[in-house]
């Protein structure tokens, strides 16, 4: 608004310095040093603008990235939107907020003093001119108005294209190696083709949008500019102008009415060219604010030490787009030791092996830590306690070294290396580099067993007292498997460990045996004896596998 006025009086002074310079005065040469004083004003005070822009987007971009950054890790990943989405959310949606903030929203306010300023200034030299100007000015949000909602449709459409085809892409890429083993890459190529035209199209729509809202604007604000210079004119023919008793400025003071009269529609028309950055930046808004207004998980308050009893008494689940349920009346008892959680693929082992470590939190029945209920103790106080460890754990693309101190800052180097004699895998360490190797992303240069086996001892660093593992063993080498097996029978002389497999040969070594049936219930439980003696089907089960692995 300061800049608008300097403006104003900038062109003031110029139009008085020609009119004393043409009359030979050279009172002249002050005006224009003062014109040109206001011009250099003008320069820092878009400089400024600049910086309080920068600033407040700066704000604005990192108070929304910190508040969706932390209401996503409090629901656990579990909300209505993908990773991918809140990815892209985080980067490019909040982008599109960046500017919002930084161009369009001061546009706004400013597209609506600044006509007022200037309508008060006009009236002081030509009143029909001043209204004329004023009329015309509101004609454009008007326009604005009346594409926005085909455009409102268009954007929703748009994010959603460009959501869809973000997550499509990294899925694409992330099952490559698949989609070349079953020569799937040219139908997946010629999909993804297809998506890309039709955000390619959606994309044009966004694009015929603007230029037809900006061809509008521009007619309306040429248009307006036209009959505000036109009656100016007019108005000094007619002598009608203020001069302030001096008839002799009416032609300079025409000329700088003239001059400023666009000052008037350039407010508007500058909020107008933002208007695809409000619609981009209020649709990633909406989508920020439904992220943010997603229900938090539940927070216990009371606080646990060493775990030392699990208790579950009629624990049941089902998952929302699910009519039955996943588990039912489910009751077990957890102590420090070996047991063994068995069953068929979809019997729901691993639903319960997260519902037991606060991934899944909206099971019914009862969950009683130590003497705390589940749902009421504090999360940062549960994992330092717990730990879940299933086949497709992630490994952090970091060192040796950086991996074990990301488990636990206190351990040392001769630590270190005993956990990795524990897992077999000292010797591998050391040809390859030791503690400072990195293994590449996703463990690609490791085998199965090697990545299960190295992500064990990881989790032995973090000295827990309740471990959950969850088909720690699928998918790798016998000798793997056997010592992973004999590491977690070993630790389960310090710690609650609750065995997850549907291998029933990985039941050997337990204390204690929980059968589950496909429809989610405990068939029956016990030490493995009494589950041999009980059980005729386990038993043909467990011979059935001891010939097949004879066989291989």
């Amino acid at each position: 608004l300061i800049d608008l006025l300097s403006t104003v009086l900038m062109t003031f002074l110029f139009c008085l310095s020609i009119y004393y310079l043409s009359n030979k005065d050279l009172i002249g040469f002050l005006y224009l040093g003062l014109g040109l004083t206001s011009c250099i004003f003008n320069l820092v005070l878009l400089t400024i603008k600049g910086k309080l822009s920068t600033n407040l987007a700066n704000y604005v971009t990192s108070k929304i990235r910190k508040d969706t950054y932390n209401k996503y890790l409090s629901l656990h990943g579990i909300c209505s939107f993908s990773l991918m989405e809140v990815a892209q959310l985080e980067s490019e949606g909040v982008e599109q907020l960046r500017l919002y903030y930084s161009n369009y929203l001061p546009s706004f306010f400013y597209s609506m003093l600044a006509p007022i300023i200037l309508f008060i200034i006009f009236c002081f030299f030509y009143f029909p001119s001043a209204i004329i100007y004023l009329v015309c000015v509101p004609l454009i949000p008007v326009s604005i108005i009346l594409v926005s909602k085909w455009a409102k449709r268009i954007f929703s459409t748009y994010w959603d294209k460009y959501l869809y085809l973000g997550t499509s892409y990294l899925d694409s890429i992330q099952g490559m190696k698949e989609l070349l083993i079953f020569n799937y890459d040219k139908k997946m190529q010629e999909e993804m083709k297809n998506n890309s035209e039709e955000f390619r199209k959606i994309t044009m729509k966004v694009l015929v949008m603007q230029l037809f809202s900006t061809t509008i604007m521009d007619v309306v604000a040429f248009g307006g500019a036209a009959i505000g210079i036109t009656l100016t004119i007019l108005g000094l023919n007619n002598n009608s102008i203020n001069t302030f008793s001096n008839p002799s400025l009416a032609p300079y003071i025409a000329l700088f009415l003239c001059l400023i009269g666009a000052e008037f529609f350039l407010p508007m028309r500058s909020l107008g060219s933002a208007f695809h950055m409000a619609m981009n930046g209020a649709t990633a808004g909406k989508k920020v604010i439904t992220l943010l207004k997603e229900k938090p998980l539940e927070k216990g308050n009371n606080d646990i030490s060493k775990i030392t009893s699990i208790s579950l008494k009629n624990v049941s689940f089902n998952y929302e787009d699910s009519s039955s349920n996943t588990l039912n009346d489910i009751n077990m008892e957890l102590k420090v030791g070996f047991t063994s959680l068995i069953g068929s693929s979809g019997s729901g082992k691993s639903t319960l092996g997260k519902i037991l470590t606060k991934q899944y939190r909206n099971y019914q029945g009862e969950i009683v830590f130590n003497n705390t209920s589940l749902k009421d103790i504090n999360d940062k106080s549960f994992y330092k306690e717990v730990s879940y460890l299933a086949s497709d754990t992630y490994l952090l693309h970091k060192s040796i070294f950086e991996g074990f101190k990301f488990y636990n800052q206190e351990i040392t180097i001769k630590e270190m290396y005993a956990l990795l004699e524990k897992v077999s895998l000292k010797e591998k360490i050391d040809e390859v580099g030791g503690l400072n190797y990195i293994p590449k992303e996703g463990a690609s240069d490791l085998s199965g067993g090697e990545k299960q086996r190295l992500v064990l001892a990881y989790y032995l660093a973090s000295k827990k007292s309740f471990y959950v593992f969850d088909e720690t063993t699928s998918n790798i080498d016998k000798d793997s498997e056997a010592i992973i097996v004999n590491q977690i029978k070993e630790l389960s002389k310090t710690s609650i460990v609750l065995f997850i497999s549907h291998r029933l040969q990985n039941t050997l070594q337990a204390d204690y045996i929980y059968n589950i049936t496909r429809d989610g219930r405990i068939k029956n439980h016990g030490t493995l004896e009494k589950i041999l003696k009980d059980d005729e089907n386990f038993k043909e089960q467990l011979e059935k596998e001891r010939s097949f692995e004879e066989l291989k």
